[in-house]
């Protein structure tokens, strides 16, 4: 029964990580992609599991408060910058409990070819 409970867990986990990275169905056909899946599963599982431990909160807490960081594309001067929204106080306790440094407030600058 807990085999099947753990296995349960880890489709779970799989299913929660598709959503988040909005990836479509999967079908499988041979015992290699089959194999694959699992591995995934199992991946996403320890991974769901790392993050609930290092941070204290359920996973789904810890994604919907980190989900809220975005980053956009500005033009100005014909330059292209790409830069972070503000991050608050809980996103910033996230990333240090997960031992992520936390990314800078411009992430990149590129000036336009003026052909």
């Amino acid at each position: 029964m807990k085999a099947y409970k753990d296995l349960k867990d880890v489709g779970k986990a799989f299913d929660e990580l598709k959503n988040f990275l909005k990836i479509r169905p999967i079908y499988h056909r041979t015992d290699k992609r089959v194999k694959g899946h699992v591995y995934v599963c199992i991946l996403a599982l320890l991974l769901k599991r790392l993050i609930e431990k290092k941070t204290d909160e359920p996973f789904n807490k810890t994604m919907q408060e980190l989900e809220k960081l975005k980053a956009n594309m500005l033009e100005f001067r014909g330059k292209k910058i790409i830069q972070r929204n503000q991050i608050n106080n809980t996103q910033k306790q996230l990333l240090e409990s997960l031992e992520i440094i936390e990314p800078p407030k411009v992430l990149n600058v590129e000036t336009k070819n003026q052909s």
